[in-house]
């Protein structure tokens, strides 16, 4: 009597991790551009709301708030200057007098 064999031949599971392989090849280009992405939006989004409580506080004369990083590494109201957090590669940079922001 013959036994059936059982299972994968060496070819078959060898083909299942190449094209896993390229699917990762392609899908991690792209991930780490969305996390890149994410990472300079929420220091723009940040960027943007400080601006706005500084033009706040400054024309209605009160204490100009101090400027808490989470999303960004460093800001500065006065200059409008703020640091994305790793892995953004470009800055937001503020006007002071209008409060328009933009990555750099």
């Amino acid at each position: 009597m013959k036994k059936n064999a059982q299972g994968f031949t060496l070819i078959e599971l060898m083909i299942v991790v190449a094209i896993i392989a390229i699917l990762a090849a392609i899908a991690l280009p792209a991930y780490n551009n969305y996390r890149i992405r994410s990472a300079e939006n929420a220091c723009l989004g940040e960027a943007k709301a400080y601006m706005n409580a500084y033009i706040s506080a400054s024309v209605s004369d009160m204490t100009l708030p101090s400027f808490t990083a989470s999303a960004c590494t460093a800001g500065a109201g006065a200059t409008g200057t703020f640091t994305s957090a790793d892995p953004g590669v470009r800055d937001p940079a503020c006007d002071p007098d209008s409060g328009t922001c933009s990555l750099n």
